[in-house]
Formats: C-alpha cells, structure tokens, sequence
C-alpha cells in the first residue's frame, strides 16, 4: 500500500525493491527524496531507469536535484540530464557553481544543450525562464493529414502536445490549431483555413511570471506561445503545469512576507537558515512595540486615574488590527491578480475607508454596550468606546489598503512585511486615540 511504501522510504529507502518503485508515480518519489539525505536519494535512484529518475528529479526542489546529480557518478548523471527537459534542466544546472554547471552543460546533447544555455540567459521568474522549447510547430501549406502525421513523427520528441503552432520563415508565430480543432477537421483541408490567425495570451520572455500565470487564468488555455519582442519568433511555450508551480510559489511567497518570514522558508530549513531569515523583521516589530509603549507611557495619568481602560486598550487595538488585516489581505489579493489599475489608488483607499467607518460604527455600537455594563453603566466609557473603534478602524481600512499600494508605487513587493507595519499603526494609533478620547470624555 501507499502508507506501507511510505514507511518503507522513511526507514529503508535503500531496501525498497525495483518493482515497487516502478509502480510508484514519479511525484510521489520525489516527496519521499526531499526528505531524505543526498546518499539515501542515490540508493533510490539505482533502482531506476534513467527515464523514470529523469522525472523524479524533475519534480523535486531544483538545489537538492543539483546536489544529487553532482554527487552521481559522471555516465549516470549525464544519462539522467539528457532525459530531462530543458526547462527542468535548466532550473537544475543553475543551482551549481559555474564550474560545475558549465561541465553538466558540456555533457548534454547538442539540441539539449543549446536549449539550456539559452533558456540561462533569462530571469528564472520571467516567461523566458519558465518556457520549454520543445513546441509542435508547423508550416501553413500543410493539410490536415499531413499535420496529423507530422505530430505523430514528432510525439517521442516532445514533452507536450496541446497546440500546434504555424510558422513561416525563422519561426514567426503566424497562428494555432488547437488539437481538437485539428481532429475535427475535414481530411484535405489546409491549415492556414482553420488555424487561430487573431492570437491572444502571447507572452514575450522578459513577462514577469504573475503576469503570464494572470494571462493563462483570463484566456483559459493549457499552454501560451512566447515570442520574440518585435520580431514575434516563437521562442517555446508555457504550460498549464509550470503555472501551476508559479501560483503555489507566490502564493506561499506573499503569505510568508507579508508576515516578515523568509520568501522561500521551508518548515525543514536548518536554525540558522530560519532564524537569519526571521529575526530583522521581529527587530523591526520591537521597535513598533516600543513605539505603541512610548503612547501609552505618555497616558500614564490617565490610566492611572481610571484603571478600567487598561482592560478596554486591548480591544481597540485588536479590533483595528483584524480590520485592517482584512483590507490588506483583499488590496494584497487585487495586486497579485491584475486587478488595480493605474488611477485606482486614490478611490480604492477612500472606499476602504468608508468600509471601515460604517464596520466601526456598528462593532463599535456593540462595544460600547458591552462596556456600559462592564463599567457600572458608565455612559461616558461606553461612548470612549465607540468613538475609538469609529476611528480606528476607520484608519485600519485606510492604511489596510494603502500600504501595499505604496509599496507597489515604490517598485517594493506589496506583501513583503505589510502586516508588520500595519499592526504597528493600528496598535499606536489605536492606543493614542482611545485614551485621548478618554482623557477629554471621562475626564
């Protein structure tokens, strides 16, 4: 069974049996090698085929994919690359010191290895570090049998085949058969008849990643072209499966930055690792806590005077907290996904902030009744109450939607450590207004 498998890899990965292994899907090997140490990951991958090891490694973390492949000896690693795709392999060699990453390019096949260094030159989060080359291409003189054919000759060769593209001289992109298109087609008619001319979702390879995972989501297509800016020479393609990688990376990206956590922090990374990534942004939160301290030091007074607001503080600040956590998690939500647009800025804060005040009012309405009673039916503690929380989280639906917006203006990730200094306003200027408010009504 799977969980009698699981044990087995866990605690002897290099008892596992071949027959086992081949009816184990590549993915679910590649789980189990990420736990595991770089010489248990080689007893795994003897008993494989240089195929089938191909798509394990594939499918693990590209840096612990480089470390086993460099610790394999020189036949089989090159064996093992050479049935990699070139955008897979391309992720893997660029983990390497360059010495050993131009020695694993030198080993490849021709095609193979010009398709890698080529795909090096580009950023690895743009379109250009995300396609595969490996593209069914064919001429618009063709008919429908002859093209049928021509993707039967070229299946072995290709990772996938979703579109085929029709080119014309040096490979400019001219239009695509999708490949229902091409079975429904009558037998004898031309491609250029029945190929897509008006092409939609094209990405160039500069693109940043988000906004071909955007473009893939609004066209709904299972692949993109990219093409050359301005001479529009199908470069590769991006598929639906790469996307999803893209989608789940930056969706644990912003999630982890946005509370001041490593981008790319995994719960297996060493102490150190964790502890070098986490501990600037906690300085940063001590010196926001030192801040809101500093307010209510000020307030000593008055606090002093009625010791019943030290037990409502809490409350205004948590209450403006989890508002502007709620607008901040939407503002952040709209950036990833294209939806805010140059001119948004402005009505987009005031919005949130309209939000926020009527939220205020009828939160505030049921706080101030709750203390009320809590404070012997003191009307001016209950009023103390629903002002602050009128604006406060006024203020957090504000501030909720404009710091991510600012960050973006300022060519600044949106995400990276927004809650952090979100908190650290609703926390000072939630305390500031409560006890002013109770320093002018109460006393």
């Amino acid at each position: 069974t799977f969980e009698a498998l699981d044990q087995h890899f866990r605690e002897r990965p290099e008892d596992i049996d071949s027959p086992s292994l081949k009816e184990t899907p590549p993915e679910d090997i590649a789980r189990f090698m990420e736990e595991m140490d770089v010489d248990q990951c080689r007893a795994i991958l003897r008993k494989l085929t240089g195929e089938q090891a191909a798509e394990a490694l594939s499918e693990m973390d590209p840096e612990l994919s480089a470390q086993v492949l460099l610790a394999m000896r020189e036949f089989r690693a090159n064996e093992i690359m050479n049935e990699i795709a070139p955008d897979d392999a391309a992720d893997i060699v660029a983990e390497l010191e360059e010495a050993d990453r131009n020695r694993f390019i030198q080993r490849l096949e021709p095609d193979n290895r010009e398709n890698v260094r080529q795909l090096l030159t580009y950023d690895p989060e743009s379109a250009g570090g995300l396609m595969t080359p490996e593209a069914v291409t064919i001429p618009p003189h063709l008919n429908v049998d002859e093209a049928v054919q021509a993707v039967r000759d070229i299946s072995e060769e290709v990772e996938t085949v979703y579109y085929l593209y029709v080119t014309g001289p040096v490979n400019t992109l001219l239009g695509v058969v999708s490949m229902r298109d091409l079975m429904l087609a009558k037998s004898g008619q031309k491609i250029d008849s029945i190929m897509a001319s008006s092409l939609r979702g094209i990405c160039h390879p500069d693109d940043d990643q988000e906004h071909v995972a955007n473009e893939m989501a609004k066209h709904n297509f299972i692949a993109l072209p990219v093409v050359e800016r301005g001479t529009n020479r199908l470069l590769g393609i991006i598929t639906h499966d790469d996307i999803m990688d893209v989608l789940r990376e930056e969706a644990t990206e912003d999630l982890q930055k946005l509370v001041g956590a490593g981008a790319d922090e995994c719960i297996r990374d060493s102490i150190a690792e964790g502890v070098g990534r986490r501990w600037p942004w906690l300085i940063v939160n001590l010196l926001t806590a030192f801040g809101a301290a500093a307010i209510i030091r000020s307030f000593e007074d008055t606090i002093e005077q009625v010791i019943l607001l030290a037990a409502f503080m809490p409350i205004v600040a948590s209450l403006a907290g989890n508002a502007g956590h709620q607008t901040l998690a939407v503002a952040i939500r709209s950036i990833a996904t294209g939806d805010i647009h140059k001119g948004d800025a402005l009505p987009l804060c005031g919005k949130e902030l309209a939000k926020g005040l009527f939220n205020g009012i009828l939160v505030g309405l049921a706080g101030g009744a709750g203390a009320y009673f809590l404070s012997g039916q003191n009307f001016q503690m209950a009023l103390t109450i629903l002002l602050a929380m009128i604006l406060t989280m006024a203020l957090a639906g504000f501030t909720g939607a404009f710091i991510p917006l600012f960050l973006k203006r300022i060519h600044l990730d949106p995400a990276q450590s927004s809650s952090i200094f979100l908190t650290a306003i609703t926390d000072m200027a939630g305390f500031f207004i409560f006890l002013q408010l109770a320093s002018l009504l109460i006393l």
